[in-house]
């Protein structure tokens, strides 16, 4: 009796603490950030920035990399640093700072480089979730993202260079069922209507002449758009009207069934309101059909991977990567169940979604109304799940890879789900298959976000040769041209040929840019950190809580003019 009431204790001081993020991402939501566990290479202002925006909201635990000690310049950029801090472990003193905001989360650091460490132990990213990856020079980077890709785990690349902020996500095949949509798809079948739906307008809604006023005020407005819709189907050989012009005549018939003894008639208002939304087919879309037609064979797929692993090794995965391979077999389980459904008892239909709007209805007949959604989007939600059992088995799956709580979410959702393939670090370097359009048509846009892309790849090219950024020993005047040719090999690198109809040996960014990117010397500055590890953090959090649609994928902050560009490299 004590442990329930310590745990129920517990329970509400947590809804307290996460109270206004609870209401974004769920209690599941919560359960997944407090699960993950966040890996942070170099603990610049970049990175503390974004790791104190996941502290603060409860990730599960967190383990700074860095082997660089606090100088001067870390002062004046880092806010989680101070005048004690100098010539002291910087890994180990932001890892103090960060774990005074949220003592329910858990901080270490390891004083080393991640090139080093990674000498030592190949394995050592392998149990973590997420890699935040920032300020990092590219043969790093490269080796980093090529294990993140090889073992699965989520890579977030983020950097500032003075007035330039850049983020990058690798999140490999990531699963988004909660897109939560600006505009929520309506599901009120209005022109496929469950047996239990047209019962209910049958035996109360017969014949709507029939009604006295106060009941007729009180018609729900799914009532009357059947009614309409029937109405309209009947006048056009059993056809549904499914276009614009034919949803307008629908709306004249609802317009129609306005009484004149009647100046309260708001369910009307809502029926024609509500008409081009509600009469749609539930239909998977052009995003959905595709991955739920994919469903059976990737299912399939990731079991035969799953028992040759197994079979390869008896220890089997550990860590973020085996909790990685589950929310996969999980999401494309209950993505096959849905299929089958859609292909079976559905008609075609996505399963029920169960709820309903407020609308116009006196207490009892809404309660009444909803009752009969919720039971037959139960009825669809158990059609679903003996399907997913019935794969389950054929496949040799555990049947709790789809919880029931997680697959009633999912039938929910069914209507936006969304499946992303990232493009590795290597498909995006490599000069066969970079996006060289997309980086050209980037060199001019508004945030001059391809030409602030090509600067940050020479500058690193640069500084690998000379073990500096361009301009950092104030020889910006002298670092200019050096730079500019490190531009060019990068766009010949890139299949760029210096842009269309210019010769190869062109630069294709402006000389006062190039300028520009020298004077700033690769200083951190901490405003332009605070807001590219604000957004780093927030993509994290969709990337770890599989809710809302992540940037793909890659984010140019021009710090100069104010202006961001998102680039799919």
């Amino acid at each position: 009796m004590a442990s329930d009431e310590m745990k129920s204790e517990a329970s509400e001081a947590k809804r307290r603490r996460y109270d206004r993020q609870l209401r974004l991402w769920g209690a599941h939501g919560q359960e997944a950030m407090e699960e993950c566990s966040v890996c942070l290479l170099n603990g610049s202002a970049v990175g503390t920035e974004s790791l104190k925006n996941l502290v603060l909201p409860g990730i599960g635990s967190f383990t700074v990399v860095d082997g660089h000690t606090v100088g001067l310049a870390d002062l004046g950029s880092n806010f989680f640093l101070d005048e004690a801090s100098l010539g002291k472990p910087r890994a180990e003193c932001v890892t103090q700072m960060l774990r005074e905001l949220n003592e329910h989360v858990a901080g270490s650091y390891v004083n080393e480089d991640i090139a080093d460490v990674l000498e030592a132990r190949p394995d050592f990213l392998t149990p973590f979730t997420l890699v935040i990856a920032t300020q990092l020079p590219a043969r790093e980077l490269k080796r980093v993202g090529e294990l993140c890709a090889a073992r699965q785990i989520a890579l977030v690349v983020a950097q500032t260079y003075g007035f330039m902020g850049y983020l990058r996500l690798m999140l490999n095949e990531h699963e988004v069922v909660e897109a939560h949509p600006a505009h929520p798809f309506s599901d009120l079948r209005v022109l496929a209507p469950p047996a239990a739906l047209r019962d209910f307008v049958a035996q109360r809604y017969a014949d709507l002449g029939a009604l006295n006023s106060t009941e007729y005020a009180h018609t729900p407005m799914v009532v009357l758009l059947l009614k309409a819709a029937e109405e309209w189907s009947s006048r056009n050989g059993g056809a549904l009207p499914l276009e614009y012009k034919q949803k307008k005549e629908v709306k004249a018939i609802v317009e129609g069934y306005r009484r004149a003894d009647l100046q309260a008639d708001a369910n009307v208002d809502e029926a024609v309101f509500a008409a081009n939304t509600a009469l749609k087919l539930p239909e998977p879309n052009e995003v959905v059909a595709p991955l739920l037609q994919s469903a059976r064979a990737r299912i399939a797929q990731l079991a035969a991977e799953k028992h040759a692993g197994a079979a390869a090794s008896a220890d089997g995965e550990a860590g973020a990567s085996a909790a990685k391979r589950r929310e996969q077999l999980s999401f494309w389980l209950m993505a096959a169940g849905v299929a089958a459904f859609v292909d079976g008892e559905g008609g075609g239909l996505l399963p029920l979604i169960g709820t309903i709007p407020d609308m116009a209805a006196d207490t009892q007949t809404y309660v009444q109304l909803q009752s009969v959604y919720a039971q037959q989007a139960a009825a669809d939600l158990a059609a679903v799940q003996a399907h997913v059992t019935q794969i389950a088995s054929m496949e040799g799956l555990p049947a709790d890879l789809a919880a029931e709580d997680a697959l009633k979410r999912f039938c929910k959702n069914a209507h936006n789900l969304t499946m992303v393939n990232y493009r590795s670090l290597a498909l995006e370097s490599a000069a066969e298959s970079a996006k060289a359009d997309t980086i050209r048509a980037a060199i001019d846009d508004g945030a001059s976000s391809g030409a602030l892309y090509l600067l940050l790849r020479a500058a690193q090219a640069f500084r690998a040769e000379r073990a500096r950024w361009p301009g950092e020993d104030e020889t910006v005047e002298a670092d200019v041209p050096a730079l500019t040719k490190c531009v060019v090999e990068v766009t010949k690198e890139l299949n760029l040929n210096g842009g269309s109809g210019s010769p190869g040996n062109a630069c294709p960014v402006k000389e006062e840019l190039v300028h520009e990117f020298c004077r700033w010397g690769g200083a951190e500055m901490h405003s332009v950190a605070s807001v590219v590890g604000g957004i780093a953090a927030q993509e994290a959090i969709k990337a770890v809580t599989h809710q809302y649609l992540p940037l793909n994928n890659t984010f140019i902050f021009n710090g100069t003019n104010g202006t961001t560009s998102a680039l799919e490299l």
